[in-house]
């Protein structure tokens, strides 16, 4: 029988969330889908709370990793925005980011992870952001448009598919060039 490690924990229990909600989310019913027993489990993890703790850990890795290998690695905005497209169409999952943020608005554990994931990401947008404009608070309302669209899309049922996206993307990414070049507060790219 092929053992079964934390990842393959962690990949069910996100299809729990996706198909049902975070109250399905229990030991038996991990151990039934992944047709192994309780001592299983416990090899693994000391607790369903343990189990919760150490998915989100995994889920905030998973979704916030890659953004800052990217600002080690690309220097301009145009080589940092075409590589955070590429990746964010890679990591993200909607139903699973949707499972998740239903969660965190009823549990206090899964919300302070959500709020550090949302604020990390934001801090990337921010930083990325920067290169274009000197201005502060212009630099912190695109972000949060940016980021507004990226994970307001998912939320829509159903979701924007990915073409449609990637066009207003590129709309709003216009725009905001446009924005910036009427105040006339563009600067030379330089690293994050």
């Amino acid at each position: 029988m092929k053992r079964t490690n934390k990842i393959t924990w962690f990949e069910q229990g996100f299809k729990i969330l996706k198909t049902r909600d975070a109250a399905d989310l229990t030991i038996e019913n991990l151990t039934k889908k992944l047709k192994k027993t309780k001592g299983s489990f416990y090899h693994h993890f000391k607790s369903r709370d343990d189990y919760f703790e150490k998915l989100l850990i995994y889920w905030e890795k998973k979704q916030t990793f890659d953004i800052f290998e990217i600002s080690k690695q690309k220097k301009t905005f145009k080589e940092i925005n075409s590589t955070l497209l590429r990746l964010s169409k890679e990591n993200m999952d909607p139903e699973i980011e949707v499972a998740i943020r239903a969660w965190a608005l009823r549990d206090p554990l899964a919300r302070r992870f959500q709020e550090r994931i949302d604020s990390q990401r934001l801090g990337f947008l921010q930083s990325m952001f920067s290169l274009m404009t000197e201005d502060p608070e212009q630099v912190e309302m695109i972000s949060l448009i940016r980021y507004c669209l990226y994970i307001g899309s998912h939320q829509i049922i159903p979701a924007i598919n990915e073409h449609t996206y990637i066009n207003n993307l590129d709309a709003l990414m216009e725009m905001f060039e446009s924005y910036i070049e009427s105040n006339n507060i563009k600067k030379e790219p330089v690293s994050i």
